[in-house]
């Protein structure tokens, strides 16, 4: 979770499990009153956190994989797609779908 001054308030791995991915979900609800989440994935493998965030009324944000490569590209150690880097991509550029 990066919050509005872009300072990292909740950062950890998440299996893709519905009960883990409810427990982050009431983690970060328990920081904050409201949260943006984006994805880099409509769809897919990105289905089930979807659901779960749609399911709790949460707004959600799309941020295409594209975007998230060429951003990666201007933070200083960006390894590979599974860095912490990465994931702190999507957090720091969402886009509303249409």
């Amino acid at each position: 979770m990066v919050g509005t001054s872009d300072e990292v308030l909740l950062s950890r791995r998440v299996e893709d499990d519905e009960a883990d991915l409810l427990m982050l979900i009431d983690e970060l609800l328990s920081l904050t009153r409201k949260a943006v989440w984006a994805v880099d994935q409509p769809g897919g493998g990105a289905a089930l956190v979807l659901a779960l965030q749609w399911g709790r009324g949460q707004e959600m944000a799309h941020v295409p994989g594209l975007a998230v490569d060429r951003a990666r590209g201007g933070y200083r150690a960006s390894a590979g797609p599974t860095t912490a880097t990465s994931a702190a991509t999507p957090a720091s550029s969402p886009t509303r779908p249409e």
